[in-house]
């Protein structure tokens, strides 16, 4: 590689975390998993609030956080196929998995199977049947975005311009959040209509500021600063004031974002929250430790956490009758599921096991299974 100008100024390389953030930090991506899967379905029915209190960060967090793993430091072409192997070919495989299924036991045609896997190429959510998968191919993308723009910066004399740079991008990507969705445009003939760029890429600069922040950000943060219980109660207090008292919604995947400040503040507290609460229950061991294998199995859990959700979520209402248990009883399934189907037919089977980007059993437990790597 070409050695870097300004070598002396880059932040440090996340290749390696400092002692004693590892744990912490496996915590909270177990905190944001389970955060997805209990944000999606009828959890908005239970707790109007606390539905909006998950998605006024958890989407940024999880951008963030995999910012925090980013690795930029290799070629080019190594780079996309390292990034191909851990996000894309989890998402296609799923795709061709659900609708060979789909052909197989069900009345789904040949055809419409094929339609709808060449839809899904497009790869947003509004145009995926499972549209949890739309993380995947955007998080691609976004790696790419954040690859290029480190590069750029890192070699010429705009590294003491980033943050100016990236701030710019951001509040133009917010303020146009929108323009993509819906656009219209006309072929010989027909009118079309589209929701969204490919692979999301008309939300880029948004998801993209998060991811960098967490990569410029790892190993200068202190963790003097999450050890101190002040700090999530602060930080903790004033997101639920800010949720609670002010309108402005954020939802990446439909691009809702109401307000560039409000809901800013909002993103940064709720990382800040989630990273505070995972360093106080880094001191409970079997909390610890239950949540870090949860974190570890997040790729699983996040594509496959929405059938499972709704397969038993309405076979257990049409049972009692009684949403909220319905919904618990879910979400945990939503959970453990995943994790059983990662345990008995992912990671024990050599072709599943490559397709997904997982461990093998010899590996015990080597945290490659997580969404955010």
């Amino acid at each position: 590689m070409v050695e870097e100008t300004y070598s002396l100024e880059k932040p440090i390389t996340n290749t390696v975390a400092p002692a004693g953030r590892i744990g912490y930090i496996d915590i909270a991506k177990g905190i944001g998993i389970v955060l997805v899967v209990m944000g999606h379905n009828d959890f908005a029915l239970i707790s109007p609030f606390a539905h909006k209190l998950i998605y006024s960060f958890h989407m940024p967090m999880f951008f963030f956080m995999s910012g925090m793993f980013f690795k930029p430091d290799m070629p080019f072409w190594a780079f996309i196929r390292r990034r191909f192997d851990k996000v894309l070919k989890p998402f296609l495989f799923t795709i061709l998995l659900i609708y060979f299924a789909s052909i197989s036991f069900s009345k789904v045609s040949i055809i419409v199977a094929t339609r709808r896997v060449l839809k899904a190429m497009y790869a947003n959510g509004h145009y995926l049947d499972w549209v949890q998968l739309w993380f995947l191919p955007h998080l691609f993308v976004v790696g790419l975005f954040a690859y290029i723009f480190i590069k750029a910066v890192h070699r010429t004399r705009l590294f003491r311009l980033r943050w100016v740079i990236l701030s710019v991008m951001y509040v133009a990507g917010v303020l146009g959040m929108t323009l993509f969705w819906p656009f219209e445009f006309n072929l010989p003939g027909k009118d079309f209509i589209i929701f969204g760029l490919p692979f999301s890429l008309d939300i880029v600069f948004v998801s993209g500021f998060f991811f960098v922040l967490g990569y410029e950000l790892n190993g200068r943060l202190y963790i003097s600063l999450f050890e101190n219980i002040l700090t999530l109660l602060i930080s903790g207090i004033t997101l639920i004031v800010l949720v609670w008292y002010l309108p402005p919604t954020i939802d990446f995947n439909t691009r809702q974002f109401g307000s560039l400040f409000i809901n800013t503040a909002e993103a940064l507290l709720g990382i800040l929250v989630v990273l505070a609460l995972s360093k106080q229950m880094e001191r409970v061991g079997w909390l610890s430790s239950l949540f870090r294998y949860i974190g570890q199995a997040s790729l699983i859990i996040l594509i496959f956490q929405v059938p499972i959700q709704d397969y038993w979520g309405q076979k257990i209402l049409a049972l009692t009758n009684n949403l909220q248990f319905s919904y618990w009883i879910s979400f945990l399934i939503g959970v453990i599921g995943p994790i059983v189907i990662n345990a008995l037919f992912i990671r024990p089977n050599p072709i599943m096991r490559r397709w997904f980007s997982q461990p093998g059993p010899q590996d015990n437990g080597q945290v490659t299974a997580s969404v955010f790597e």
